[in-house]
């Protein structure tokens, strides 16, 4: 077993000319990663020090936070975001561990070969900073890190191993956006879906040559037990987060960054990914996301209803399976997250969704939880119909693919008995 999760084995002659030929784009979490130490502390945003919420978990929520940081900036008071990225599991454990020293987040400087680690701000724009974390500006000494207000993650903290953990008097788990998980491949390969049997074939038993043309582990582009993002798609195709085959790259910038490299048919044709749909809908140019067939299932789904659709059809109805809602984690006092964690969930905890925050969310390819017609109670569970308080399937159609067959309006005199409420504008049952 590696030492990152991922399942190894002495290398064969096959496997060893397969990371030769991909030396190339194999060492890009080291390529990625900051080397210098920044010059900007985290507490000095936009010139000044401001209300600053730091936030730690999954890479692939990055594009998540980026797009709440200019609603942040409006708000009064004015809040910034901080990110150390560290994967879903970390950001439980940020939040869910007992000793507050476990609370924490700290500079990792480059060390033994090992990439960089530091956090980011996000600007008012929405633009991002490399910074320093130590409070105290006393550097690598690191006399004072700051303490952890919310922690992100792409699934349930049961699945990062803390029992029996939910909403309780000290810590919460405030659901956000659903995130779909999805196999991509770069845009050269000729490869349009895959099933679960498949998946599991090519990433639990190796290179066995039983899921053809995924048979080299050296061209899988994975990740860590710890993310999110495996973590989900263990529990689709029925493998262990921890006995996948192939390369952990780092996180997910990482996976989009090595696949959209390759351009020649042969490596394309054999290289495959996971990431988040909000990664994958950026580099649709670059990269394919694949169909699922899930266990079970007769035929393979995209997330869409075409490829070249945007309105996430598939997981808002349950065709598509692989998916989970974003997982905001606070701690409490008195039953309320601190005045930082708050300024982020309390824009999820509400019925009624601000539509700025659904613009937002929509913008990066997630689903806001009104738009959904299905739900789920646990990783991966069994489906429910599900009829949000407040709707917005109508908007999020148009937002995602310009038009909609539902009534517009000004208001509920406009709207039928079979849909009363006027929501952003469209007649909606509820």
């Amino acid at each position: 077993m590696g030492k990152n999760g991922t399942r190894r084995k002495a290398m064969t002659p096959r496997v060893l000319i397969g990371l030769l030929a991909v030396g190339s784009f194999l060492d890009l979490r080291a390529a990625h990663a900051q080397t210098l130490r920044p010059t900007v502390n985290c507490m000095d945003v936009a010139g000044g020090r401001s209300n600053v919420v730091y936030v730690t978990g999954s890479t692939a929520l990055r594009p998540f936070l980026q797009v709440l940081a200019p609603l942040l900036a409006a708000d009064s008071p004015t809040y910034s975001i901080v990110y150390q990225s560290q994967g879903s599991c970390a950001g439980a454990a940020s939040i869910y561990e007992g000793a507050a020293s476990k609370r924490v987040i700290k500079d990792v400087p480059p060390a033994g070969g090992k990439p960089a680690n530091y956090a980011v701000t996000f600007k008012p724009d929405g633009s991002s900073q490399e910074c320093f974390l130590d409070t105290t500006g006393a550097g690598e000494a690191g006399t004072a890190w700051p303490t952890v207000d919310l922690g992100i993650s792409d699934v349930f903290a049961k699945s990062c191993g803390y029992e029996g953990a939910g909403d309780n008097a000290e810590v919460a788990d405030y659901l956000g956006p659903i995130q779909p998980m999805v196999f991509v491949v770069p845009s050269a390969s000729s490869q349009r879906s895959i099933s679960a049997e498949a998946a599991y074939l090519a990433f639990g038993t190796g290179p066995t040559g039983k899921s053809a043309p995924w048979i080299d582990p050296s061209f899988f582009f994975v990740r860590s037990a710890g993310s999110g993002t495996q973590q989900l798609l263990s529990r689709a195709i029925g493998i262990p987060a921890t006995k996948w085959w192939g390369i952990d790259r780092g996180g997910s910038a990482q996976v989009r960054a090595g696949l959209k490299t390759i351009l020649d048919t042969p490596t394309a044709e054999k290289s495959i990914g996971i990431v988040s749909t909000d990664i994958a809908d950026d580099e649709r140019n670059n990269l394919r996301i694949l169909s699922f067939q899930a266990k079970g299932q007769s035929c393979s789904y995209l997330p869409d209803s075409t490829i070249n659709a945007r309105d996430k059809l598939n997981v808002r109805d349950g065709h598509y399976s692989i998916w989970g809602p974003v997982h905001l984690f606070a701690r409490r006092s008195g039953g309320v997250p601190s005045a930082a964690a708050s300024s982020i969930v309390s824009r999820f905890a509400l019925a009624r969704i601000d539509k700025a925050v659904v613009d937002a969310v929509v913008s990066k390819g997630l689903v806001p939880p009104c738009a959904m017609q299905v739900a789920r109670k646990e990783e991966m569970g069994p489906l429910a119909s599900f009829q949000p308080q407040f709707q917005c399937g109508c908007y999020f159609e148009l937002k995602t693919n310009g038009a909609t067959s539902c009534k517009a309006c000004g208001g509920s005199g406009d709207c039928p008995a079979s849909a009363p409420a006027c929501n952003f504008g469209y007649c909606e049952s509820r």
